[in-house]
């Protein structure tokens, strides 16, 4: 088990099998923030089937792969990217009213 640090994670003689939003992240080199909305936009599928309100984990062997991805990574980063700014925006329009 690792506690979500990054060094720790990374130092592990093996990773493990399931990894959470965190190490996720840690391996993609996004923020956990980032993770999730790569889930909501469907670039990355959770184990299993969990409900919205569960804590999701991710096989370790695909996060490498698509970290390996040059396609995948330019469309995750965009991804992100597009609803940053969607959440900046809607946030001014807010502040605007």
């Amino acid at each position: 088990m690792y506690d979500n640090n990054p060094i720790t994670l990374l130092s592990l003689p093996r990773l493990p099998a399931r990894i959470d939003y965190q190490g996720a992240a840690i391996l993609l080199n996004f923020d956990p923030v980032g993770i999730r909305m790569l889930v909501q936009a469907g670039l990355l599928k959770p184990l299993g089937n969990p409900l919205a309100q569960e804590h999701k984990y991710f096989a370790t062997k695909t996060i490498l792969r698509l970290g390996d991805d040059e396609k995948w990574l330019s469309d995750a980063t965009r991804t992100v990217k597009r609803a940053w700014s969607q959440k900046n925006s809607a946030r001014k329009a807010r502040k605007v009213k």
